[in-house]
């Protein structure tokens, strides 16, 4: 059988193609919304397109704006209010304080998917800056699990300073200044960071080593540059999603944990409840597992978000039972309502515009 994919959906798509210069990215309205604050774009305004009776507001795509994850980009555009969580930032403030006393530790928050785990460690973190810590922060991403070191590449970058478009000898430059700012005896770790970074020269004694003996030395590097930089700062290195992780940062971070006890550094991380690791039996580990909101959070979530108009009322009973109290989903199912015009206003002011049994 043959299969065509035809519509306005496609049709669109060609016309934005025909509308692109070589090499250049056009985006629509729609899109613009799924990735905003995520990249930068530049305005076409309307543009007339062969096909469709009204014109398509049309944006170019300039690149990416460096916020690496949606709650960044939520943070910019403000954040709803965060509630029920009280109990689970009192323990990592617990954590905080046994780490920065040189007792480190590694905590785990678990939950299922749009619970609030980001949302905590943000919070969190917020809080982790204003104490002189160095925060590092970094995450697995779905399409990332088989690029080996995915998240400590994105953590390597920002530790060293490192820029989108940087060559191979700005970045042997910035790393090779990183380390030996931090400590001129970790001379001999720039090899195997600028081998990660693909910026080491293509002569380095280092690239002739056998695969398991440059494994075995990545790990080292990445650990004793860690560990150093715990006992100049308290360090706070946070690794999210974890239920998408590559498994040579999975062995890192397990050889990371096992040199914790002694060092002035925070591993806080994130996972799905099917996630597995090896650090469980840690007496410096410590789960915090994360449920839906309960009912009275759920409902003070609902009206910060939506207000307290009374035709409400019946709707925020409808959505947390809907919803079971995910704060996520019910963010998503305001959302919704907003952009189909079930709801009028403005966030935290709105009222019912159709009856319920109609939405």
């Amino acid at each position: 059988m043959d299969y065509s994919a035809v519509g306005q959906t496609t049709h669109l798509a060609a016309r934005m193609e025909q509308l692109s210069s070589p090499g250049a990215i056009v985006l629509t309205a729609a899109t613009v919304r799924l990735v905003e604050g995520l990249v930068r774009v530049k305005t076409w305004g309307p543009m007339p397109i062969k096909g469709l009776a009204e014109p398509v507001e049309v944006w170019e795509l300039l690149g990416a704006s460096g916020r690496r994850r949606r709650l960044q980009s939520a943070r910019a555009r403000g954040l709803t209010h965060f509630v029920g969580r009280q109990t689970e930032l009192t323990i990592l403030d617990a954590a905080l304080a046994q780490a920065g006393a040189g007792h480190g530790q590694v905590v785990a928050v678990v939950g299922e998917a749009g619970v609030g785990k980001s949302r905590l460690v943000d919070e969190f973190v917020q809080v982790a800056h204003t104490q002189g810590w160095l925060v590092l922060d970094s995450a697995a991403v779905s399409y990332g699990q088989v690029t080996p070191y995915f998240p400590v590449l994105d953590l390597l970058r920002r530790y060293c300073h490192l820029e989108e478009g940087d060559d191979a000898g700005i970045i042997q430059t910035k790393v090779t200044e990183q380390v030996l700012m931090l400590d001129a005896a970790l001379q001999d770790t720039i090899s195997e960071l600028l081998a990660l970074l693909d910026a080491l020269p293509e002569d380095s004694p280092f690239l002739q080593l056998e695969a398991p003996q440059r494994r075995q030395r990545t790990f080292a590097a990445l650990k004793r540059v860690l560990l150093r930089q715990s006992q100049v700062q308290p360090l706070l290195l946070v690794v999210e999603d974890l239920h998408w992780l590559d498994t040579e940062t999975q062995a890192l971070l397990e050889s990371l944990v096992e040199s914790l006890p002694t060092a002035r550094l925070l591993l806080l991380v994130n996972y799905r409840p099917d996630y597995r690791h090896g650090w469980g039996s840690k007496t410096y580990y410590t789960q915090l597992r994360l449920d839906p909101l309960p009912q009275a959070s759920a409902d003070a979530f609902l009206r910060a978000l939506v207000g307290e108009d009374p035709s409400l009322l019946p709707l925020t009973q409808l959505l947390i039972q809907r919803t079971e109290g995910n704060p996520f989903f019910l963010e998503e199912s305001v959302q919704t309502m907003v952009e189909t015009g079930a709801l009028v206003g403005e966030p935290g002011a709105y009222r019912v515009a159709h009856a319920i049994p109609t939405i």
